[in-house]
């Protein structure tokens, strides 16, 4: 009961990035509004594990920046780059979606993970789920390549996190991420003069959504998940993040799904409960093949 809480913890909190992407969509340009959400989630962050007095090794703070830039920097500013674009959101999700199959064969390839029947199937039915959710793919051109790039920074994180299983506990490694990422929001936006935002309280109920459940909630979710149910369970999941996007989308802005969007649902929930393991341990044969790739 314990995994499937988190589970599906995960992926509200993931889905609801999409959604406050939405309210914040012509408030902002993409860089200031970034930047913003991650100095107001910097500063929340701090503030809690400041007075803890966490001690990290300089090892450990290493790993945690590169994860920040992994699953940060270049996951959410290539996503959002991609959108201002003009790559359109059925397209960026599409590609995005691609990162459980991308992770399950790297992992059966450099972990020597055993991929059974449950896990193919699964995979393959989560690849289906989401092409009917989000449509056909348009062709922006070379575009395309910003969505790949935010597939190849989550996919990163989440192999770096399985292949080095890092020490520091969730809520100081996502402070060390989170203010890294921070960093380099605020001194893009500044050198591209878009730092300044006009206040408004659509805005500021866009930023409390980002900064809150999809920041905290997602990042935070999303490590724990990566730790306790494992990177090819955890990406699988990400296929109910279109379908549960779309009734977000339609509780809350009034976008009413259409017959597909229902199938893609039903489909990506049979894909996860075949591919996500009941009654055992995740990635079987991690640790062997981590013993093995450890210098």
């Amino acid at each position: 009961m314990k995994r499937i809480c988190l589970a599906a913890a995960f992926v509200v909190c993931w889905s609801s990035g999409f959604v406050g992407a939405a309210w914040s969509a012509g408030l902002a340009p993409p860089a200031g509004l970034l930047a913003w959400r991650y100095l107001i989630t910097a500063a929340l962050l701090v503030a809690i594990v400041a007075p803890r007095a966490v001690r990290v090794r300089p090892s450990e703070l290493v790993q945690q920046g590169v994860l920040g830039l992994l699953a940060h920097v270049i996951f959410l500013g290539a996503v959002f780059g991609a959108s201002s674009a003009g790559v359109d959101a059925g397209t960026v999700a599409l590609v995005c979606a691609l990162q459980p199959m991308l992770v399950a064969v790297i992992g059966a390839v450099a972990f020597r993970d055993r991929l059974g029947p449950r896990m193919m199937i699964g995979l393959g039915l989560g690849l289906v789920a989401v092409a009917i959710t989000v449509g056909g793919v348009g062709g922006p051109g070379w575009l395309l390549a910003l969505p790949v790039v935010a597939l190849a920074g989550l996919s990163g994180a989440a192999l770096l996190e399985r292949r080095w299983r890092p020490r520091t506990d969730l809520l100081t490694g996502l402070c060390i991420q989170v203010v890294l990422s921070a960093g380099v929001f605020t001194a893009y936006a500044l050198a591209a003069g878009e730092f300044a935002l006009e206040p408004g309280p659509r805005l500021a109920g866009a930023l409390a959504w980002l900064v809150i459940i999809s920041g905290i909630g997602g990042y935070a979710t999303f490590l724990a998940c990566l730790r306790r149910l494992g990177a090819t369970v955890t990406s699988t999941l990400l296929y109910l993040t279109p379908p549960v996007t779309v009734l977000w989308a339609w509780l809350m802005l009034g976008q009413r799904p259409d017959l597909p969007q229902f199938a893609g649902l039903g489909i990506a929930l049979v894909a996860v409960a075949i591919a996500v393991p009941r009654g055992e341990q995740p990635d079987a044969g991690a640790d062997r093949g981590l013993a093995r790739l450890r210098p």
